[in-house]
């Protein structure tokens, strides 16, 4: 969150559409990427990002002052996204790797391979864990805006995270998911 957000956040509660829209300028793109992430296809990650936006403006005037707009804000996100693939019974997880630039054919050919090997597990893990890992690891959230995001108290967050690394690990078949040690460690 930036240092404007609990100003904006508030003037856009009282109804300010100029504030409102700072946020959706900030907000747009994570949103976007994430939902991009979790459904697999741009253009129905562009429609939900479109309908978590209308959810968020309609519902901002009836929230808390001490909203934490971020992870309410990735909340949205998730339940939206997930009710849509529940509706259209697709479950497609497709984790871009952060930080990961591969110059050679056969570092591409790794990593194409390792992004399809990671998105086949994601999609075989429950919705809920497949969430947690990609709010925590992949969009960067604190432990704490994780929990928000999932609408669970710190430490259900943190055996929820606790059991899908678990579970990521058996079904990927290895106790260091990706190969690369920490990558999916918990950091807070």
């Amino acid at each position: 969150m930036t240092s404007d957000d609990p100003d904006l956040v508030g003037r856009a509660r009282e109804g300010d559409q100029v504030a409102f829209a700072r946020l959706f300028e900030q907000y747009h793109a994570p949103i976007l990427n994430y939902l991009h992430r979790m459904v697999g296809d741009r253009a129905m990650a562009e429609d939900l990002t479109q309908d978590t936006f209308i959810k968020a403006y309609n519902a901002l005037p009836s929230t808390r002052p001490d909203l934490a707009f971020k992870p309410w804000l990735y909340r949205i996100a998730t339940n939206t996204a997930i009710s849509q693939l529940r509706r259209r019974k697709i479950v497609q997880w497709i984790p871009f790797l952060p930080g990961h630039d591969h110059a050679s054919d056969q570092s591409v050919e790794r990593s194409v391979s390792r992004k399809q090997d990671i998105e086949q597990t994601l999609s075989r893990l429950p919705q809920h864990y497949a969430a947690a890992l990609l709010l925590r690891h992949y969009q960067g959230l604190s432990l704490a805006e994780t929990a928000d995001a999932l609408g669970v108290t710190e430490n259900a967050a943190k055996l929820r995270l606790f059991r899908a690394r678990k579970a990521f690990a058996e079904v990927y078949g290895t106790a260091e998911p990706l190969g690369v040690p920490g990558e999916w460690e918990a950091k807070g």
